[in-house]
Parts: C-alpha cells; sequence; structure tokens
C-alpha cells in the first residue's frame, strides 16, 4: 500500500498509540493506530508535553489528535495557532 500524500505521520511506538478528541491524555479516545502504520497529518500544535515532546498532530482523515511522541513525520506539518476540537473541517 502506498505511503499517504505528505504530509504523513509513521507509528513508531511499538504499542502503537490512542488517538485523542484533544491534544491531551486527559482527553476521550477514539481510536487507536497500530505500530507502523502510516496516516496522514493536517495540522500539529504545541499542548500537553510527552516524555520531552510537545507537538501534538491533528489527523487529515479522522476527527482526532495523535501525540508527536509515537510518530515520526514525513514532510511539513503545519502549525495551527489554535487548540480547536477534532471535528468537521469546514
Amino acid at each position: 500500500m502506498p505511503s499517504p500524500p505528505q504530509p504523513f505521520g509513521t507509528v513508531v511506538s511499538n504499542n502503537g498509540v490512542n488517538l485523542r478528541k484533544y491534544p491531551s491524555t486527559d482527553s476521550s479516545i477514539v481510536g487507536a493506530l497500530s505500530h507502523g502504520t502510516e496516516v496522514g497529518l493536517r495540522s500539529k500544535v504545541n499542548a500537553q508535553n510527552i516524555d520531552g515532546n510537545s507537538i501534538w498532530y491533528l489527523l487529515r482523515d479522522k476527527a482526532a489528535w495523535v501525540a508527536a511522541r509515537h510518530v515520526d513525520n514525513t514532510g511539513q506539518v503545519p502549525l495551527s495557532k489554535d487548540v480547536e476540537p477534532a471535528g468537521p473541517q469546514g
């Protein structure tokens, strides 16, 4: 299966990673990605610090956030000024 268009992320955590409604581990889990999964990234924000990394990515095709600590990105992910709830982008 080909990689998604850039920017995209590859899950590097051996245990996979949870997808969150907001960029925080206190937020509800809305899904999960397994190790090695490639997923399109819409934007990034500075939010909760996870093991020294405070970047969180908003997925392109799903209303969910993922901690950058567990994802290697390929391509330039635009910085979003506001933490918006994951949801339909108008």
